[in-house]
């Protein structure tokens, strides 16, 4: 005997049915533990030997674990390579993962503006821009942050991709400030938006953790922005300005 085919809800039915459906979605994300992490990266990451060489040396310093994963370098490039961007701007240098798995994949005719307030990283980073061939098209800014922003937004600046990864503390405003130079349609990704997964944990009430999730808050209130987070690495936020 078939079984009873589903029935088309009228108007009425449906506005029932959603009034009552309070159901949380169901956890379909894979668990990513050590094994299933090692396949993920064996079988899906094409790191270039440029990268490989910044990771290695990166794990020399204690503060290594700033360094995004290699298959959000990955993720990075794939969506640059999608859009197209020919303006790029990255906050947060650190060693230059984040910044070369950007840079090798942008057009011949894209350039890019990193910002660091660190020299001793900023240094690590420059040993590699000639290597990469990027000497011409990424433009290296030392200082703090807000004070280059806003000399950029000064000048006029405007961009079609953003990638943020420094501190949390200002993560809010470093958002603020790049939406206003950010064109229509331009993206913005911003990572450590599930920092270390504590954001969901009542318990922790540290001020990173309170300033990431006020920051989610705010994105998500944001009419004027398209987002999706990504439960990659240590949780990627990937915004697209409206208009």
């Amino acid at each position: 005997m078939l079984p009873d085919l589903p029935k088309a809800l009228s108007l009425k039915e449906k506005a029932r049915l959603l009034a009552e459906y309070d159901e949380a979605p169901v956890n379909r994300t894979v668990k990513v533990d050590d094994s299933v992490y090692q396949y993920l990266v064996a079988s899906s990451v094409k790191e270039a030997d440029i990268l490989r060489q910044i990771r290695a040396e990166t794990s020399l310093y204690h503060m290594a674990r700033m360094q995004i994963s290699p298959e959000t370098g990955q993720l990075l490039a794939m969506l640059v390579k999608i859009q197209n961007p020919k303006r790029i701007l990255e906050i947060g240098v650190f060693t230059g993962y984040s910044t070369f798995s950007i840079g090798l994949a942008m057009a011949s005719d894209a350039s890019m503006v990193a910002l660091e307030k660190k020299a001793m990283w900023l240094d690590v980073a420059k040993r590699y821009i000639d290597e990469a061939g990027l000497e011409s098209r990424l433009q290296t800014k030392l200082g703090d942050a807000l004070e280059s922003l806003a000399c950029l937004e000064q000048e006029g600046a405007k961009f079609d991709f953003v990638f943020i990864d420094a501190d949390k503390e200002n993560q809010l405003a470093y958002y603020q400030s790049v939406k206003k130079m950010l064109n229509k349609g331009g993206c913005i990704a911003i990572d450590n938006t599930l920092w270390w997964g504590n954001v969901a944990k009542p318990e922790f009430q540290d001020k990173h953790t309170c300033q990431v999730r006020a920051f989610n808050d705010f994105v998500r209130a944001d009419d004027e922005v398209d987002l999706s987070l990504i439960p990659i690495g240590d949780g990627l936020t990937l915004i697209r300005k409206k208009y």
